[in-house]
């Protein structure tokens, strides 16, 4: 099915939320789709632009539409480097994938 247009266009909105103003030509939060699942980015400047002006990206989380099942979304961390997995799951599904950004929003405003 992939992630439906309405979620996608609410995303943009919602990353440009997660920057205060005045931080944007520093940091953006950004989003990718593959498939089922939205990927949610750290976006910096380059450090040293006269080597390059590709921004690096962190990744924060994902998000993962059907999962456990139709309807649900499931909230992926990046795991802890020595469990051999890439992603663990936070917290339990929700229907609503706002409902789970929140405790990412939640971590960026901590890191600010």
């Amino acid at each position: 099915m992939g992630v439906p247009e309405q979620v996608r266009t609410q995303l943009a909105t919602w990353c440009t939320e997660q920057v205060p103003d005045g931080e944007s030509d520093r940091r953006r939060i950004a989003y990718t789709t593959a498939g089922n699942t939205v990927t949610i980015l750290d976006r910096r400047p380059p450090a040293f632009p006269e080597l390059g002006a590709a921004w690096s990206s962190t990744t924060l989380a994902q998000l993962r539409v059907d999962d456990p099942g139709p309807g649900s979304w499931t909230l992926y961390r990046v795991a802890d480097p020595g469990s051999g997995q890439r992603w663990q799951p936070a917290g339990p599904p929700d229907t609503d994938p706002f409902v789970l950004l929140a405790r990412v929003a939640e971590t960026l405003r901590a890191s600010s």
